[in-house]
């Protein structure tokens, strides 16, 4: 017999990994609101960007990544360059809107800041 999961043991577990990413999300959001309320610059905490060190490009990795993820997510850890070109291009797969150009800079921005 064949050692790769059956189609439905694919999708349950994508389905989990999926819920709990909402699920982390959610969590997350809810902590930058409740700090909102004791941050007069609340439109850093709400976003989560002041998490990203300010630089050129910042802004356009949040304005791809954190439509799906907290930034708490996309920095969680650091990677080689390779390991971050590889999500870049799975998350594109998954329908992040990037140009190339633009997947080049988040690219950049990913390695000089958060890379291994």
């Amino acid at each position: 017999m064949g050692s790769s999961p059956r189609p439905g043991i694919l999708l349950a577990r994508l389905l989990g990994t999926c819920a709990l990413l909402v699920s982390m999300q959610h969590a997350s959001e809810a902590n930058a609101l409740t700090a909102t309320s004791s941050n007069s610059n609340s439109s850093d905490t709400v976003s989560g960007s002041n998490m990203l060190p300010a630089a050129p490009d910042r802004d356009l990795l949040v304005r791809v990544c954190t439509s799906c993820h907290a930034p708490e997510i996309v920095v969680a850890k650091r990677h080689t360059p390779e390991e971050w070109d590889d999500i870049i291009a799975k998350m594109v797969d998954h329908g992040a809107q990037a140009t190339d150009e633009e997947q080049q800079r988040i690219l950049t921005y990913l390695v000089r800041f958060f890379g291994s």
